[in-house]
């Protein structure tokens, strides 16, 4: 039975992506916990990077849409209304991205215009964005970007925007089968360091290291019963 090597909240920082790939066996399957982009200077090559492990390894490779693929998706339908949310939270430096590997007279539009050109040229990346899940079982393990209703017992009360957006729902008791793995929340917001936290019983284990933040890239290995293996980091 394979294990588990996750990592989550890369934010467009490809090289430590990279380094941090080292330590992945494929055997193992490869779970991303969302938000490939935003705030770093290279998302479009994460993006492409794991569109090329899951056409390289299948199903050995899973991503969990985050919010920020959903800000980007939805500032790209709708760039007028959207635009101040999504620049403030780190879309610019993505922006520049796409926009750089397009012609010059792209790069000049107004914003509203580029949008509609990245949504034409882009729509391979923008339509596997769109199509992950928000949530992902396997085993003894519940994959979730932001977390889920731990109010509830069962996932079915959990909204979409709630796997992707919610925050602190690690300080209820989960009473769900699952080992909750989630990302999202800075782990120096929950116990002052980047480091991987597990919560005192086991059944919560958050993972990012804040990379952005000049934190660090944390990966984790796990059994399918949501036992922890090993811990890996890359230093922002």
């Amino acid at each position: 039975m394979s294990n588990l090597f996750v990592v989550s909240d890369i934010h467009g920082h490809y090289k430590h992506f990279e380094e941090l790939l080292t330590y992945w066996n494929p055997e193992d399957i490869l779970v991303i916990l969302g938000d490939l982009i935003d705030r770093g200077p290279q998302s479009l090559q994460v993006i492409e990077k794991v569109i090329e492990l899951k056409q390289s390894y299948g199903d050995n490779v899973v991503f969990v849409k985050g919010n920020h693929e959903d800000m980007l998706l939805n500032f790209l339908n709708n760039p007028m209304e959207k635009q101040e949310h999504y620049y403030m939270n780190g879309g610019k430096e993505t922006m520049q991205n796409l926009l750089v590997h397009l012609p010059t007279y792209i790069r000049e539009k107004p914003y509203i215009l580029q949008a509609n050109e990245i949504k034409q040229h882009y729509k391979y990346q923008l339509e596997f964005l769109k199509l992950a899940p928000v949530y992902k079982t396997i085993g003894n393990v519940l994959f979730t970007h932001a977390g889920f209703n731990s109010e509830f017992a069962t996932l079915e009360e959990t909204t979409e925007r709630d796997f992707i957006w919610i925050r602190k729902h690690y300080e209820i008791t989960n009473k769900t089968s699952y080992i909750n793995v989630f990302g999202h929340t800075p782990l120096t917001y929950i116990h002052e360091s980047n480091d991987v936290w597990l919560s005192d019983d086991k059944r919560y284990i958050a993972i990012d290291g804040g990379c952005y933040m000049s934190g660090q890239l944390n990966a984790v290995l796990l059994n399918q019963q949501g036992e922890l293996l090993e811990l890996y980091k890359v230093q922002s």
